[in-house]
């Protein structure tokens, strides 16, 4: 009897009309956010749609391409301009992304690969700007050349034919990975050769 009592007490005095009041702005105020994340979420999805689309003077990765690369916008010099950058070029950044070699391996694989790149411009004698050939059969290497070449011949003989070949497949032309322990070690060489 004395709840009936308090419960009627409570209804006369209209605080359960308060409490009512005080809900239903809850509801309403939880409606009107619900709303506006949707509204918001609906934004971003369709300015991220429009970013994607070339523009004039931008051409943006196709489907294709932003599906095998790692592509992101980032700001440009200009102001308001943005570009799509591939943050994994290269096959070692792909196995870095993915755990499978290390940063220090990453790196010493992008050292052999620049060391490829560098004897082969000397070796066959092509311009960087246009790859046309230059010099003569009778030009000098230059030391620079010639430490480059050494370097090269100690990295072949310190990893051996199988994994020098891995390495080479992995980081010069960017194939997938044959034998995983084997550029391993062939990375490790890299990073330990020019650490």
């Amino acid at each position: 009897m004395g709840i009936d009592r308090l419960a009627a007490q409570v209804a006369a005095s209209g605080a359960l009309s308060k409490a009512e009041k005080a809900r239903r702005k809850d509801e309403a105020k939880k409606l009107r956010r619900a709303e506006r994340r949707k509204a918001k979420q609906e934004a971003d999805q369709k300015a991220r749609h429009e970013i994607w689309e070339d523009r004039e003077g931008k051409a943006r990765p196709t489907p294709e391409r932003r599906s095998k690369g790692s592509f992101v916008l980032r700001d440009g010099e200009d102001a308001g301009l943005t570009v799509a950058v591939d943050e994994r070029p290269t096959m070692l950044d792909h196995l870095r992304a993915a755990g499978v070699i290390t940063e220090d391996q990453c790196q010493g694989g992008m050292d052999f690969a620049a060391l490829i790149a560098r004897t082969a411009m000397v070796r066959t004698g092509r311009s960087c700007i246009d790859f046309s050939p230059v010099g003569h059969i009778e030009d000098e290497p230059t030391a620079q050349d010639e430490w480059d070449e050494r370097e090269r011949k100690e990295l072949y003989l310190a990893c051996g034919v199988a994994t020098y070949r891995e390495l080479w497949r992995v980081a010069v032309e960017g194939q997938p990975v044959r034998n995983i322990p084997r550029l391993r070690d062939g990375l490790d060489l890299c990073a330990k050769f020019w650490g």
